[in-house]
C-alpha cells in the first residue's frame, strides 16, 4: 500500500472518481448516498477521513439503505490513500452502539448514540493510484 499522506475533501474525491466514471452525478447533500452513475447503475457513498484508520466506520442506518442497491461502493479517503468497498462483496460488519457527534460537517454536532460497524481497509480495493491525476 502506498503512503500518500494527503488530506482530501469530498469534492476532490468525487472529481477523482468521476475521472474514471464520467457520467457520475452528485446527489443532494442530504441524500443518504453522494453520487450515482446511470450507465453502471452504481450508487456511491463518499467519506473523507482526516486521520488514517485500518478499520473504517460505517453507520448501520447508512449500510441498510445502501445495501438495497444492485451496485454500491463505499469509498473512503484517508491521509494515506483511497479505499473502495463493494458492499455486496464484503461481510456485514458487527454492529455496536457508540456515542458520536450527530453530524461532523454541519452545525448540529452534539453526541447521540449511533449503531456503527467497522470495515477493514484490507477488504477494499485500493484506489490510491487516482491521486496521480491531481
Amino acid at each position: 500500500m502506498a503512503r500518500i499522506f494527503w488530506i482530501m475533501n469530498e469534492e476532490i474525491l468525487f472529481r477523482l472518481i468521476q475521472s474514471v466514471i464520467p457520467d457520475l452525478k452528485r446527489l443532494d447533500q442530504y441524500n443518504y448516498r453522494d453520487a450515482y452513475s446511470k450507465k453502471y447503475d452504481l450508487s456511491i457513498e463518499l467519506k473523507c477521513r482526516h486521520k488514517h484508520y485500518e478499520d473504517l466506520l460505517i453507520e448501520k442506518i447508512k449500510w441498510d439503505k445502501l445495501i438495497k442497491h444492485n451496485r454500491v461502493r463505499y469509498i473512503n479517503s484517508t491521509p494515506i490513500g483511497i479505499f473502495s468497498f463493494d458492499l455486496k462483496k464484503i461481510p456485514e460488519p458487527i454492529w455496536t452502539l457508540r456515542d458520536m457527534p450527530h453530524h461532523t460537517e454541519f452545525t448540529n454536532t452534539e453526541n447521540v448514540e449511533k449503531m456503527i460497524g467497522l470495515i477493514s481497509i484490507y477488504k477494499a480495493e485500493d484506489l490510491s493510484h487516482l491521486l496521480r491525476r491531481i
